[in-house]
Order: structure tokens, then sequence, then C-alpha cells
């Protein structure tokens, strides 16, 4: 895994995962909401295959790829016998791909139902969030160190399995570039991320990753990053 420089804000391996929390309540509330409200159901159906694009690949790194990663879940389980209690998510899974797949069908039904039923759906997607960050961040707080290659292990080999990981870090890094995230602004939240992201990668897959980062941000974001974090540059 890479590492930074001593002058630069630490890598937070885990932000591959968590700041992508941010990223989805971005597209709920930010993206998808807002075209709801505007009645733009084509522009609805756009965002809404970006947003399902990029969960799934964030799903298969909480839930495992087959013969690749086994997944955040089953990663803290195994350092804390069973503490991530992965049977629970795995019903909150089911539930949030149900549900995830009836807003889908709704698309093509009128405005209202569209409504409706993506308004059933936020709600369970924001309380399977906060349920994840309640058990599983106090866990991730206590992984021992090193934490970067435990993540690239268990959750970034099972994204990129998975397929579509070039268009969940481009999401992720066009979303945070734009609107931040709850805690943070547009330029510390992207930092963050795209930190994160080169901590878990070998340094052939950040070259990879690299030119996707500066191809879904403005420059003068990409700019920012690097003077906080120059090693991100190389």
């Amino acid at each position: 895994m890479t590492t930074s420089s001593t002058n630069e804000p630490p890598a937070s391996a885990p932000a591959i995962m968590r700041n992508y929390h941010e990223v989805l309540r971005n597209d709920l509330y930010k993206v998808l909401t807002p075209l709801l409200a505007a009645a733009d159901i084509a522009g609805f159906a756009n965002a809404w295959r970006d947003y399902t694009a990029a969960i799934a690949v964030h799903a298969a790194m909480e839930d495992g790829v087959e013969g690749s990663g086994g997944g955040t879940v089953a990663m803290l389980d195994h350092y804390f016998d069973g503490a991530a209690q992965a049977s629970m998510f795995i019903a909150e899974h089911a539930q949030e791909h149900a549900e995830q797949a009836a807003v889908t069908a709704a698309v093509n039904d009128d405005i209202d139902a569209l409504r409706a039923t993506f308004g059933t759906y936020c709600r369970t997607a924001e309380a399977h969030l906060l349920s994840e960050e309640a058990v599983l961040q106090p866990l991730v707080v206590q992984l021992p160190v090193p934490k970067a290659p435990k993540f690239a292990e268990w959750c970034v080999s099972a994204g990129i399995a998975h397929g579509g990981f070039e268009h969940f870090v481009a999401h992720g890094v066009r979303s945070l570039s734009m609107f931040g995230s709850t805690k943070n602004p547009p330029v510390t939240a992207t930092r963050v991320f795209v930190q994160s992201l080169k901590a878990v990668s070998t340094a052939e897959q950040w070259a990879a990753h690299k030119p996707i980062v500066l191809a879904s941000m403005p420059d003068t974001m990409w700019e920012a990053v690097v003077a906080e974090v120059p090693s991100l540059a190389h």
C-alpha cells in the first residue's frame, strides 16, 4: 500500500467506506430529491442509474465477493469475534435491495407513485446507513493497525472483483468535490476520500485510479487537494 509524507495529514484508510456514505447521502438528498421535486423524471432516471451503479460496488465491498475480498462486515467479524453482526446486515441489505428495485420499477410510473416509492426507499436507506455507522464504526476504530492493507484485502478487492470500480471512484470524487460531506467542505471531503483511495491501492492501482480522480473534479479542486497532500500528485 502507498504511504504519504509525514508532513501531510494522515490517510484514513476506512474513509474509502465511511466517506462513501456521504456520497450516497448527497445522491439521495442533493441530487435525486430535487429532481423529483422538479418533476424531472428523465433527469431522475439518469441520476438513479448512476446511484445504483455506485451503491452496488459499495455493497459488494461491504458484503464481499466469493473468491475475492470478504467485505467489511466479515473483516470486522473476523477481528472482533462476530461483533459486527453479519446476519443483521444481511437482512438490512435484502430489504434495501428490494426497495431499490421498487424505485427502479417505479421510474416508469407517474410522478406521485415515484415520489412515494422513493420516499420509502430514502427512509430505509438512511436507517441502514445509520445502523452501519452505529455498529461498524466503533469496531473500525479498534481495528489493529495498519488498517490500509486490511481494507485493501477485504473490501477494495471485492469492489474491483464486482466490476464498475472505475464508476465508484468517479462518482464518489464528483459528488464530494461538488457537495462536500455532512461535516466537511468539498476540498476537505474530497481530499480525505482520495487520500484513502491511494492508501488502500497498490502503486499500479493508483496509477489507474489517478486519471479518473483528476477527470472527476475541477482543476482548481485538484490543485487545492494537492496543496494539502503533495504526495497525491505522484
